[in-house]
């Protein structure tokens, strides 16, 4: 709605009140039918929310209905003067009307005008409110997608077969969790102050802004290293190498970059731990717990797949069987533990005396068994004289006596004096009972 301006205000009921007496004027005698034209003024302030004029006005239409009948012509005269007071007290009841009306009207201009504030207030905050949401689930699903890409990568990482393939699944998952940044991955000691500071606290090691780090004096890291990680890389608690990460930027990395990365060494380590115990289970599955040699079971594969290789080839091999002389005199006399030393003894210089492509094999109790790979039976039963001379120089101390250990061995060859695994064991086996026979720790071979 338009208002009247400053000027208007005082001008327009100026203008009605000149009308009114105006007209009066004109027609005097006609007060009763002129008076109640001031009205207009009320209805004037009405409309323009004119609050301070209008009592004044208000006082001079009432002064003009006392005063002006006694101008008009009409003297003392009661009927007019009752008229003008009649007509003065409905002007005030219009006054006072309107003026009620007003003041409602704007009661509830200013209760609207409370509740499209408190209104535009709502809405802004739950635009606020819309905002944020919008913005954590930007954030959710990002963190979503980085966890399943992370997720995938792990489950990569897990299913790699050696330490250097977890270690380059690691670099590259590294690689893709920070495009742009620098990673590299080192095993062995620390190199550098960043690696010294990471051993020495056991925690990795996050630096903003290597320009304003206060913990490390300027210089310590390159033009190209203004953010900066280094993680410990961890294998049975053991420290084995670093991870770094270094962008140009300054707030590259952030403390759930952080967290990110560490969770992804810390399963590295974890992986690299389960390739470890998976080759241990298999070693000890297929290696004796005590004197560290192949057990019965795979010298038995070893020979099947050395026949195969020989019929194959037409290269003989030698199959070697070796005893311990007396071994349960040593159980008797100085006890198991003598006898677990003796064991122990016995593999590591039979270990020792042959060649890498050779096996060598703990068939049971105190009794050896080897192939040797290539060889004939003069050149096996040298390999197992080689073994003898070495047991019979080494010395022994038990519970302060001094003792020595032999052993008997019987030496057979494939093809030549068997055609089955069986046979040739037998054969191997009978020599080495010749050899107890006839005085044990020597080499029978024919």
């Amino acid at each position: 709605m338009l208002r009247p301006n400053a000027f208007a205000k005082v001008a327009g009921p100026s203008a009605i009140l000149a009308a009114v007496g105006c007209t009066f004027w004109l027609w005097p005698a006609h007060f009763l039918w002129v008076f109640p034209a001031s009205g207009a003024l009320f209805i004037w302030f009405s409309w323009s929310g004119e609050k301070e004029v209008k009592y004044i006005f208000l006082f001079l239409v009432t002064a003009a209905g006392f005063i002006l009948p006694k101008l008009s012509g009409g003297g003392e005269s009661f009927p007019l003067m009752a008229g003008a007071i009649a007509e003065v007290l409905c002007l005030w009841l219009l006054f006072f009307a309107l003026s009620y009306f007003e003041s409602s009207r704007l009661s509830l201009r200013e209760r609207l005008a409370a509740e499209e504030a408190a209104a535009r207030v709502k809405v802004k905050n739950l635009e606020d409110e819309l905002a944020r949401y919008r913005l954590h689930l930007d954030s959710t699903l990002a963190r979503m997608r980085d966890k399943g890409a992370l997720s995938a990568a792990i489950q990569d990482m897990g299913s790699a077969s050696t330490p250097d393939e977890v270690k380059g699944r690691l670099e590259a998952l590294l690689n893709n969790y920070f495009p742009g940044a620098l990673v590299e991955l080192h095993s062995g000691a620390p190199r550098d102050f960043a690696d010294k500071w990471v051993a020495e606290r056991k925690i990795p090691l996050l630096v903003r802004n290597s320009q304003t780090d206060s913990r490390f004096a300027r210089g310590f890291f390159g033009p190209g290293e203004r953010s900066f990680m280094a993680l410990p890389l961890h294998l049975f608690g053991r420290l084995v190498g670093f991870v770094r990460a270094s962008a140009p930027e300054p707030d590259r990395f952030k403390a759930g970059d952080l967290r990110g990365a560490e969770l992804a060494c810390t399963l590295a380590g974890v992986s690299m731990e389960n390739i470890h115990l998976f080759e241990k289970v298999n070693e000890l599955a297929i290696k004796d717990g005590l004197t560290g040699l192949y057990t019965h079971r795979a010298f038995q594969s070893r020979l099947e797949e050395e026949i195969l290789r020989s019929a194959r080839t037409k290269v003989p091999f030698s199959v070697i069987m070796a005893d311990i002389d007396h071994f349960k005199s040593y159980n008797d006399t100085f006890g198991h533990q003598a006898g677990d030393a003796v064991l122990k003894a016995v593999a590591e210089t039979i270990a020792g005396g042959v060649r890498e492509i050779d096996f060598a094999a703990r068939y049971g109790g105190e009794e050896f068994a080897l192939v040797v790979t290539g060889a004939g039976r003069a050149q096996a039963a040298a390999a197992a004289e080689n073994i003898r001379r070495s047991l019979e120089a080494r010395s022994f101390n038990f519970g302060g006596k001094r003792s020595a250990v032999t052993a008997s061995f019987g030496v057979a060859e494939f093809p030549a004096e068997a055609s089955a695994a069986g046979q040739l064991v037998r054969a191997a086996d009978e020599r080495l009972y010749r050899a107890k026979q006839a005085g044990r720790n020597r080499v029978v071979s024919a």
